[in-house]
């Protein structure tokens, strides 16, 4: 029997969510509009258009992981998974340390699929003890799910929902290799109607598609340098789709996404996704640094 449910609402960052690989194209910065040259006079010809400034970083190296970092430290299923750089589709999975899984699926920016479960491991073999799958507003049961995973490189296997065969095909992304603390994600960030401020303790103010909204962003594991957080929040209004009263909670991490204008150079993002105790409600979003 196929196990489905009408979720009242799924808060939609559609225009939020950039689903840009790490080392590959789309979903950057905007290209800056060049300046316009002065008219040419008869006494000099025009100054020449200055040349934008490219700033980012480089990606960090799964072969060389930074120093307390998941890649260096975990246990080669926690982490972050991702989708190879060339997929029109795009995939961002995070699983915890106590095996817990959301991801977060689109189609260039349009995001079609949430995923929230949990499983257990005996490697190189995982399996699905629970979990469920939004698609179109309504939630899936998630059964049949199973797989392989080579620690720290690739994650395959698949479930069924809506009687259907959902296929999983990742891999370890070097955002695992970042060692990070919790001032990593103190600033502002936004995206679109969406804006975080976090303070150096993880606790946030701001939006989230108008919803005024209160909470922490921390560390999944308290003083390490993993880098995986924990979101919490709750809504200020009670009428608005993230409501006050209500606790909202899951995972999200830093990721990188490629700087317009160069092919080294790559920004930090928040990818966040969570969910209502009861499931009714989902939001996502992918903010950029201010």
């Amino acid at each position: 029997m196929k196990m489905k449910e009408k979720l009242p609402l799924i808060v939609s960052l559609l225009g939020s969510f950039a689903l840009a690989a790490c080392g590959g194209g789309g979903g950057g910065d905007s290209a800056p509009t060049p300046q316009a040259a002065a008219p040419a006079t008869s006494a000099s010809a025009p100054a020449p258009a200055s040349t934008p400034t490219v700033t980012g970083e480089a990606l960090p190296s799964l072969s060389s992981p930074q120093a307390g970092s998941t890649a260096a430290t975990g246990n080669g299923f926690e982490g972050i998974w991702t989708e190879p750089a060339s997929s029109s589709s795009r995939t961002t999975a995070m699983i915890d340390p106590a095996n817990n899984i959301s991801y977060v699926t689109g189609l260039f920016s349009f995001v079609t699929s949430t995923f929230f479960g949990a499983a257990t491991t005996a490697a190189p073999n995982w399996t699905l003890t629970s979990g469920f799958e939004t698609r179109s507003n309504v939630r899936y049961t998630a059964t049949a799910g199973s797989g392989t995973y080579t620690a720290n490189q690739t994650l395959t296997g698949s479930y069924v929902a809506n009687g259907t065969t959902v296929n999983l095909s990742l891999q370890y992304d070097p955002a695992n290799a970042l060692a990070v603390t919790q001032s990593s994600v103190t600033g502002t960030w936004a995206q679109n109607s969406t804006s975080l401020t976090v303070n150096d303790a993880g606790g946030f103010t701001g939006n989230i598609l108008g919803c005024g909204v209160s909470g922490t962003l921390t560390l999944t594991t308290p003083g390490s340098n993993k880098n995986l957080y924990t979101m919490t929040t709750t809504g200020t209004t009670s009428t608005c789709t993230l409501a006050s009263g209500v606790t909202y909670s899951g995972n999200a991490a830093i990721t990188f996404l490629p700087v317009s204008g160069s092919t080294t150079l790559y920004k930090r993002t928040i990818v966040y996704l969570i969910k209502a105790a009861d499931n009714s409600v989902i939001a996502y979003g992918q903010l950029s640094k201010q």
